[in-house]
């Protein structure tokens, strides 16, 4: 059964080139000064220095789900910050890999459901049907291993609200 916690977070900041210059916890293998998107796998990095970029030059945030080298799934915030020793603030938040099982369409039906949407609206929204809402919740319910629908509203709460239906888009503006 997939893990129903609050998974760990971690708090970065950077500099004006994106390099870390702090960190809320020890993270495997990073360094101080090394620029922050090296971390991220190879094929995310531009997607995830262009944030960096924006938030520094055009002073607006952004979210993004990455991948890092160590193949573990990350939900990014970042947001530009005034001081002249730090410019960026991140926030990363774990996000269990299981989520890469699941199609667009169940991501999309979870996102929405994270939010606080009914079923009913769900189908208006997609235009879809209910039973088809149902039938993709009830699968991926199944694929997370999640005991009851309590527990996968709970897991979209927290881990889908914000989920993009593709972890190798382009860094989006936040909208909340």
């Amino acid at each position: 059964m997939a893990d129903t916690t609050l998974e760990p977070t971690v708090v970065a900041l950077l500099d004006w080139q994106g390099r870390l210059v702090w960190t809320s916890r020890e993270v495997k293998r990073r360094e101080l000064g090394l620029a922050a998107f090296e971390y991220v796998r190879a094929d995310q990095r531009e997607m995830a220095k262009a944030a960096v970029e924006a938030a520094v030059t055009r002073r607006k945030q952004f979210q993004m789900q990455v991948v890092d080298e160590f193949g573990d799934h990350y939900r990014v915030w970042v947001w530009p910050l005034d001081s002249p020793d730090v410019a960026v603030c991140a926030l990363a938040i774990h996000v269990p890999e299981e989520l890469a099982l699941l199609t667009s369409r169940e991501q999309d039906c979870l996102k929405l459901l994270g939010y606080g949407v009914s079923p009913t609206k769900i189908a208006a929204q997609l235009r879809i049907g209910v039973s088809t809402v149902h039938t993709h919740l009830r699968r991926a319910r199944e694929k997370l291993k999640l005991p009851s629908l309590e527990a996968l509203i709970s897991f979209a709460a927290r881990h889908c609200g914000t989920f993009s239906s593709s972890p190798m888009e382009h860094a989006v503006e936040a909208a909340h």
